[in-house]
């Protein structure tokens, strides 16, 4: 009973933070119709700019780490993090109002990899300031004895701090003028413009509200941990936040407190009683979150939102005229530029060492679960945020069969591709009942999951020394050759197998399933379209084709450990494939290539710019250069076909024929 207790204390103060989070993720929910997926991460830079004002900056008051100087330094990091709230929302989301909802959810998704990246060349550009201890300083002092436990100054400022926010917004969104109109515009923007109300003011809010928030949910967790770390405030955070706010409903304010109390006191009941058992309690998370998504999406307090998702950022790639289709260039155009690709793949290869070869290798993987990726959103319109974890899964379910119970190498490959599906389409199953928006939210629960548990557990991951993953020998091919040369040919001949399987699968009768499941469920249905079995089938080709890319990885990498499948990598995978441009085949290589392979091959800082240049990229995309890099391409084949055809069309001379 006592440790019960214990427990008890120790998840109140945590799950407040968790719930004060929620809260501005709830907020500009219900203001914008925007699931913020930057959130945590307004918290990370929040509690990093926090720190730098109360330790280092040499022109506010008072002396350096003291509470008047914390005091000071909170409140202009909150308001600093509130207008970047506000200039987002006027230099990006204003445009993206009348975008599908995952349209501006993968917007957020960049913002949040640019803050990551931001944060690192701010605070963390070397290996000296990475290993800075940094402390934020509690504003009390006082230590309460609570049986066995004791409540620190952290505490006690998280005790106060959170419920008179939560307090002060009640009664401002309950008594004043401004504050209902709020409600009004998150109940139904048309109605309360017609009445009046400045929906663009209602969105400023709500940004501005919900990122403070962030920050001052960011600044309480370092102060209340005693250190301040990326890892803490980043993909973690967000995975409760989001079960937070789903357990209370995204609709509901007082909901999301209410989650956010549930997920830190079940995180530490869980942590406390399992405590051998490592990510135990983010497991339990996962299931409560695909149970409660399955059977009650709107949470134990918000209300059903039957709002139709819709992938649109898959945008029409338009076809080739007709005039230009009936001409020979369109297929010398596609062979002789397949041709061109491997032919310069294979002599680069040749020509370059060991390093480049790797660097290659790998952006050739990561292509692979880009193509499986773009079965899933580009074909079907849903959008999956744990694509990196299912590559986990086939790393390790290669690393067991062949490493440990020697399973020849040519029968794991099949293998470890049904393994990916059956675990895809587990996964998959709550796509019958959850789509969109929450689709997403179990795929990031999964991955995030995935990282701390399965692939930590000595049954399947080895436990934190992971498994190795010997290379084989297939015939000529030594995939354990020093020049990496032989593994670069293999994945480069897996990498198009999997495109033309997956360019089969489209123009096949069940890839035109997928496209009208992609473009109108309803219509779609009343054509004969089985949307469930089409819906699994795509999940469990792509979690296939992502399982045998982690099979590669396992061989490239000889010992397969959780630290290599980060969650970050899943978010930055989707990026990618947007950059690369949906919902071509080619896109997923070329956002490979720009987004991983350059920055290794220039031998950038990765650290930070590749989150930074991602966001960038991505939010260029999103709203400039729709089709990403493929659909430059796209248009320059196309302007050059026209221009050929218009010469041969000048008088006397003929035009070829396809025929």
């Amino acid at each position: 009973m006592e440790e019960l207790f214990s427990y008890l204390v120790v998840g109140l103060t945590r799950g407040l933070i968790y719930g004060i989070l929620a809260l501005g993720l709830v907020l500009v929910y219900k203001g914008t119709k925007i699931l913020n997926l930057a959130q945590p991460f307004f918290g990370l830079l929040g509690a990093f700019l926090c720190w730098w004002l109360t330790a280092r900056a040499a022109f506010l008051p008072f002396d350096q780490m003291t509470r008047p100087r914390m005091l000071v330094a909170a409140l202009i990091t909150i308001v600093l993090v509130a207008l970047n709230g506000i200039s987002l929302e006027k230099s990006l989301f204003h445009r993206l109002r009348n975008a599908p909802r995952l349209v501006t959810l993968v917007a957020t998704l960049a913002i949040g990899q640019g803050t990551v990246g931001l944060v690192t060349i701010l605070f963390s550009r070397n290996q000296r300031q990475a290993e800075t201890l940094r402390i934020i300083p509690t504003g009390l002092r006082n230590i309460v004895e609570l049986g066995d436990v004791n409540l620190t100054g952290g505490d006690l400022q998280t005790i106060i701090v959170v419920p008179l926010v939560a307090v002060a917004l009640a009664m401002y969104f309950k008594r004043s003028r401004f504050g209902v109109a709020i409600r009004a515009a998150a109940e139904n923007a048309d109605a309360a413009r017609l009445l009046g109300v400045s929906v663009d003011r209602v969105s400023m809010f709500v940004w501005a509200a919900g990122s403070a928030l962030a920050a001052l949910a960011g600044i309480l967790l370092a102060a209340k941990d005693g250190s301040l770390q990326v890892s803490t405030l980043s993909e973690g955070f967000l995975v409760k936040a989001l079960a937070a706010a789903l357990i209370g409903g995204l609709t509901s304010l007082p909901g999301a407190l209410v989650g956010g109390l549930t997920v830190g006191i079940g995180e530490a009941i869980i942590s406390g009683y399992f405590s051998d058992t490592i990510g135990a309690s983010d497991l339990v998370f996962f299931v409560a979150v695909v149970l409660l998504l399955a059977f009650r999406p709107q949470g134990f307090f918000g209300q059903r939102d039957d709002a139709e998702d819709t992938a649109a950022f898959v945008p029409a790639i338009r076809d080739l005229p007709r005039r230009l289709q009936e001409t020979a260039y369109p297929l010398v155009f596609g062979w002789g530029g397949k041709f061109t690709f491997v032919f310069f793949a294979l002599a680069v290869s040749w020509v370059t060492g060991s390093a480049t070869n790797d660097v290659l290798t790998q952006v050739m993987i990561l292509a692979m679960v880009g193509v499986s990726l773009t079965v899933v959103m580009g074909y079907t319109g849903q959008i999956s945020l744990g694509h990196w974890a299912l590559a986990g899964v086939g790393a390790f379910s290669a690393a067991n069969l062949f490493g440990r119970l020697h399973v020849p190498f040519l029968l794991t490959l099949p293998l470890v591709f049904v393994i990916g599906a059956v675990i895809s389409l587990a996964i998959g199953l709550p796509a019958l009942r959850i789509k969109g928006l929450y689709l997403a939210v179990v795929t990031v629960t999964f991955s995030y999951a995935a990282e701390l548990f399965l692939f930590k557990s000595d049954v399947f991951g080895g436990g934190t020394s992971g498994r190795p993953m010997p290379a084989p020998q297939l015939g000529p091919l030594d995939l354990d050759d020093p020049s990496n040369r032989p593994l670069f040919v293999l994945t480069l001949a897996l990498l198009l197998v999997s495109m033309a399987l997956a360019r089969n699968v489209l123009q096949s009768r069940v890839g035109r399933s997928f496209v009208a499941l992609r473009e109108n469920e309803k219509a779609a249905a009343t054509l004969g379209v089985r949307l469930a079995p089409t819906r699994l089938l795509a999940f469990a080709l792509s979690g296939g084709i992502a399982a045998v890319a982690g099979l590669l990885f396992a061989v490239r990498v000889g010992t397969v450990n959780n630290t290599d499948f980060h969650t970050q990598t899943s978010l930055l995978l989707v990026l990618m494939v947007i950059i690369g441009g949906l919902p071509t085949l080619s896109g997923p290589l070329l956002g490979s290539f720009v987004v991983f392979g350059l920055p290794f091959l220039l031998k950038f800082d990765n650290a930070w710019i590749i989150p930074i240049g991602t966001g960038i990229l991505t939010i260029v995309c999103l709203t400039r250069l729709r089709g990403g890099l493929a659909g430059l391409l796209l248009r320059a084949r196309q302007s050059t076909i026209e221009a050929l055809v218009e010469i041969e069309e000048q008088p006397g001379t003929p035009v070829p024929s396809r025929a």
